[in-house]
C-alpha cells in the first residue's frame, strides 16, 4: 500500500534514481579516468625524472683542463672525498721546464695531508742551507754586494705550522703529483653509465695526456667539451659531457677565454727570456763561495736573475729581460742565451748545456669572475689570476684554491648542498687573489729599489723601451732601432762597471752602502710572508660571521707593502684553524710511546662522508655543544666529529689510574674511551667521558702539548668552534651552550652549506 501509494503520488522517483545511479556511475568512470590520467601524469614525471637522473649520471661529475700543480691537486682531493674526475692534459708528458718553486706553509698543510706528500717533498728538496739566501752581486764569480737571510729563527721549525716552507721545483712536485692522482683516480670505479660517454677517454684512467679542449658549450645544467688529440695527424675527436668543468690551464688558459670571462688589472708589466741549463760546475762553486736560491746579477754586460733551483744537481734557470719587437723570441738561440750565462758567471772556465728556452710575461691580473654565466665551468690557479713571481704566490694560491673547491664540490656533486654552496668559492677566494696581486706587485716594486740605489733605475729601461716604440722612434729603421735601443741600455748598465762600483770612486761606494742599507734593513725583495700565507681569512662565503667582529684582520689587502709581517693566530669565522701540538689518545692496542700532532689534523678528508670538526673543551658544557651539533648535522646529512681539548697533563695524568695508553693513532678511532674509574673524583671529566660513551664514533680526546691552547682558541672555556673540511672555522660561539643551541647550530649549517630555505624542525624549537 506504501510502495503503491508513493508510485502513485510519486511517479517520476523511478526515473530520478536510475538518472541519479547514472550520474554517480559517470562520476565514478569520470573520477577512474582522473585518476588514470593522473597516475599516468605521475609516471611521466617519474619517467622524466628518472630520465634526468640518468642523464646526471651518465655526465662525467668533473672534467679538469691542465695537469699542472693546480689541476693535479684537485684531482687528488676530489679522489679522497670519493668524486672521480678526469684530468685532460694537451701535452704528451708533463713540463720539465722549471717555474715555481716555493712551497709556503699553507701549502705544505694541504700536501701534508695528501698521503704524506709534504714529507717527500721535505726529504727530496735541497739542504736548507743552499737556499735560504738571496745574493745579490756582479757576476756568480765575482763581486758579492749584499746577501739577505730569509729564514729567521722562528722560522725552522715553525711555531705555526706543523710543516716547513720548501724550495721544491714544478717540475718534480709534478711527477709526485701525477702518480698519486693516477692511484687514487683508479681506485674510484667508474659507473657503467658514465663508460658509455667516452670510453676511449674514460678507459684511460684519471689523466689523459697529449689531449685539448678545443671547444665548450655550457648551460644551466651542465658542460659538453671537445676532446681533441694535439698529437699530429690525428684528428679524431670526442664529445664528452660533464657537471662541472674547471678551468686550470695556466696563464694563458684558452678555456677561459672560450668561456668567455675577462682579467681586470695590469697586463705586460714586463716580459722574459726563461732559459733552463744545467751545470754542475757552477753549482760547485756556488756551493764554496755563497749559496743562495736567488741571484741578482748586475754588470756592464748583463742584468739578469739566476735561480739556483738545485746547487748539488747544477740545475739553474736564468731569468733575462726581453724587449720586443726590437728583440726577437727566434734571436735568443742556444749560443746567444750561453753568452749571456757565461756573463752573468763572470767566467767561461764551466760547462753549461742548455735544456730548454722560453719565453713569459708578468702580469698582475685577476678574472672578473672565476664562474661563467652558467656557474658550471670554474677558473682555478694561474687561469683566475696572474702574479708578479715575486714572493711566490702564483702556485700556492693556486694549490690553496684547489683545497676550498674541492669539498664544496664533493658536496654539490653529492647531492649534500644546493650549487650555491659553490658560488662560494668566488666570494672567498677572489679576495684573497686580489690581496695577494697587490702584494706581489709591492714586492716586485720593492725588489727594483736594489738596482734603483745602483743607478739603474728599471722605470727608466721601460721608458726608453717605450719612446722607441712610439713617435719619432717607429720612424726610425728597424736596425737603427735596435742600435739605438742596445746603446742606450749599454749606457745604463755602465754604471754597474768594475770601475764605477771600486771602493776608489765615492759615488759606486756609496751605491753599494745604500744597497747593503736596503738589504739590511728588509725593503728589498722578500721570500716569506707569514701574515698573509696563514693568516689571510675569509669575510663572508661558507661561514657565519660574527656579529660586531672586526671585519678586516689582514691590513695588507688595503695597504701592501711589500715587508714581511707576522701572523696572528685567529679562530674567528673564515680564518684557518690554528696549529697546535696535541697529544691523542687510544686505548687498544695499547702503547707507551706518543706522537706530537697537530690541531690541523683533527679534520680528516677522505672517505665518502663530508665531516665538520667541533672544537670544545674538556667540560660538560663541550658535552651539550656536542649534542646540539650532532642533531643539527644530522639534519644535514653532515657528519660531525666532537674533539674535546685537554690542558697539559690533565688527560695524560690519569694514566696511573687506568689502562689508558696513548698512541699515535688514526684519526676518527673510536676505540679512543677512557676508564671511567679514572673520572671518580672529577664531575667534569665523569660528564665528557659518559658523554663519549654515548656517542662512540663521533669524539676524539686531544691534550695539549705544552700550554697556551685557550689563548689560541679565543673564546671562553665554555664555548665552541666549528671546522669546516678545508680547516677553515665556519662557526665560533662565546656564549655557554642553552637550550636554543641545537637551533644555533642548526641555523649556522643552514648558513654555511647555503641551505637557507629549510625550515628548522619543530623539536629543535
Amino acid at each position: 500500500m506504501v510502495l503503491r501509494l508513493q508510485g502513485i503520488m510519486f511517479p517520476w522517483r523511478l526515473p530520478c534514481l536510475r538518472i541519479l545511479q547514472h550520474l554517480q556511475l559517470q562520476r565514478f568512470v569520470a573520477s577512474e579516468s582522473v585518476a588514470r590520467c593522473s597516475s599516468k601524469a605521475m609516471s611521466m614525471e617519474a619517467v622524466q625524472r628518472r630520465d634526468r637522473e640518468e642523464e646526471e649520471n651518465e655526465k662525467l661529475g668533473v672534467l679538469i683542463v691542465g695537469a699542472g700543480p693546480v689541476g693535479l691537486t684537485l684531482s687528488i682531493l676530489l679522489s679522497s672525498y670519493g668524486v672521480r674526475s678526469l684530468v685532460v692534459e694537451r701535452r704528451s708528458k708533463l713540463s720539465d721546464h722549471p717555474q715555481a718553486h716555493f712551497l709556503n706553509n699553507r701549502t705544505m698543510e694541504i700536501f701534508r695531508k695528501m698521503e704524506g706528500l709534504s714529507e717527500e717533498i721535505e726529504r727530496k728538496q735541497p739542504p736548507l742551507e743552499h737556499w735560504r739566501r738571496f745574493v745579490y752581486c756582479t757576476t756568480l764569480a765575482g763581486r758579492v754586494l749584499g746577501t739577505v737571510d730569509h729564514l729567521q729563527p722562528e722560522d725552522v721549525p715553525s711555531g705555526r705550522s706543523p710543516t716547513s716552507v720548501a724550495h721544491f721545483s714544478q717540475h718534480h712536485l709534478l711527477p709526485l703529483l701525477f702518480e698519486r692522482a693516477q692511484r687514487l683516480g683508479h681506485r674510484l670505479e667508474p659507473k657503467a653509465s658514465t663508460v658509455k660517454i667516452a670510453s676511449s677517454v674514460l678507459n684511460a684512467g684519471p689523466i689523459l695526456m697529449g689531449h685539448e679542449c678545443t671547444s665548450i658549450k655550457s648551460s644551466s645544467n651542465g658542460v659538453l667539451a671537445s676532446i681533441f688529440p694535439t698529437q699530429a695527424g690525428i684528428s679524431q675527436g670526442q664529445k664528452l659531457a660533464c657537471q662541472y668543468l674547471v678551468a686550470a690551464d695556466g696563464a694563458g688558459s684558452s678555456v677561459r677565454e672560450l668561456a668567455g670571462v675577462q682579467m681586470e688589472g695590469d697586463e705586460n708589466l714586463q716580459k722574459l727570456i726563461s732559459v733552463h741549463f744545467m751545470s754542475k760546475q757552477l753549482g760547485q762553486h756556488l756551493l764554496d763561495s755563497v749559496p743562495g736560491m736567488l741571484y741578482f746579477v748586475f754588470n756592464q754586460r748583463v742584468i739578469a736573475v739566476i735561480v739556483a733551483h738545485n746547487l748539488e744537481a747544477g740545475e739553474f734557470i736564468a731569468q733575462i729581460p726581453f724587449y720586443p719587437p726590437q728583440q726577437q723570441f727566434e734571436e735568443f738561440t742556444e749560443e746567444v742565451c750561453k753568452g749571456i750565462i757565461y756573463d752573468a758567471a763572470g767566467t767561461r772556465d764551466i760547462e753549461i748545456e742548455v735544456k730548454t728556452i722560453k719565453k713569459w710575461s708578468m702580469h698582475a691580473q685577476v678574472a672578473a669572475s672565476y664562474f661563467d654565466k652558467y656557474g658550471r665551468i670554474i677558473l682555478v690557479g694561474d687561469a683566475a689570476h696572474r702574479f708578479p713571481p715575486a714572493g711566490g704566490f702564483g702556485l700556492n694560491t693556486g694549490v690553496q684554491d684547489a683545497h676550498n673547491l674541492a669539498w664544496k664540490l664533493a658536496a654539490v656533486l653529492k647531492g649534500q648542498c644546493p650549487s650555491a654552496l659553490l658560488l662560494t668559492y668566488d666570494t672567498e677566494r677572489r679576495p684573497v687573489a686580489i690581496a695577494n696581486t697587490a702584494l706581489s706587485v709591492a714586492n716586485f716594486k720593492a725588489a727594483m729599489a736594489v738596482p734603483a740605489a745602483l743607478g739603474l733605475d728599471p722605470s727608466a729601461a721601460r721608458l726608453v723601451h717605450k719612446v722607441v716604440n712610439s713617435g719619432v722612434g717607429l720612424l726610425l729603421p728597424e736596425r737603427f732601432q735596435v742600435t739605438l735601443l742596445d746603446g742606450l741600455f749599454a749606457i745604463g748598465r755602465a754604471q754597474v762597471s768594475p770601475a764605477f762600483l771600486s771602493s776608489l770612486n765615492p759615488i759606486g761606494s756609496a751605491r753599494v752602502l745604500e744597497v747593503q742599507r736596503i738589504l739590511r734593513e728588509g725593503q728589498s725583495l722578500q721570500l716569506q710572508f707569514p701574515a698573509e700565507d696563514l693568516g689571510f681569512r675569509y669575510l663572508e662565503g661558507a661561514l657565519v660571521p660574527e656579529v660586531g667582529a672586526q671585519q678586516q684582520t689582514n691590513s695588507h689587502q688595503n695597504f701592501p707593502t711589500g715587508r714581511r709581517r707576522e701572523y696572528l693566530p685567529s679562530t674567528q669565522p673564515g680564518a684557518r684553524l690554528p696549529h697546535f701540538p696535541i697529544h691523542m689518545f687510544c686505548l687498544n692496542p695499547p702503547a707507551t710511546s706518543k706522537e706530537i700532532r697537530s690541531t690541523l689534523d683533527l679534520v680528516s678528508r677522505g672517505g665518502n662522508r663530508m665531516e665538520f670538526v667541533l672544537l670544545v673543551q674538556s667540560h660538560r658544557s663541550g658535552c651539550c655543544w656536542g649534542d646540539a651539533a650532532i642533531t643539527a648535522g644530522q639534519a644535514f646529512g653532515i657528519w660531525v666529529k666532537v674533539v674535546f681539548i685537554w690542558p697539559s697533563g690533565s688527560y695524560d695524568g690519569f694514566l696511573g689510574k687506568s689502562h689508558i695508553h696513548t698512541e699515535s693513532a688514526e684519526l676518527g678511532n673510536d676505540q679512543m674511551s677512557p676508564d671511567k674509574d679514572m673520572f671518580s673524583n672529577d664531575n667534569e671529566a665523569t660528564a665528557v667521558f659518559e658523554w663519549s660513551q654515548r656517542n662512540k664514533g663521533c669524539a676524539l680526546h686531544a691534550e695539549e702539548v705544552g700550554s697556551g691552547w685557550q689563548d689560541i682558541f679565543g673564546i671562553p672555556e665554555t664555548g665552541a668552534i666549528l671546522v669546516r673540511p678545508d680547516d677553515h672555522v665556519a662557526w665560533r660561539s662565546k656564549a655557554e651552550p642553552k637550550a636554543s643551541s641545537t637551533q644555533e647550530l642548526y641555523l649556522a649549517f643552514s648558513k654555511v652549506l647555503k641551505k637557507p630555505n629549510i625550515q628548522v624542525p619543530r623539536f629543535m624549537q
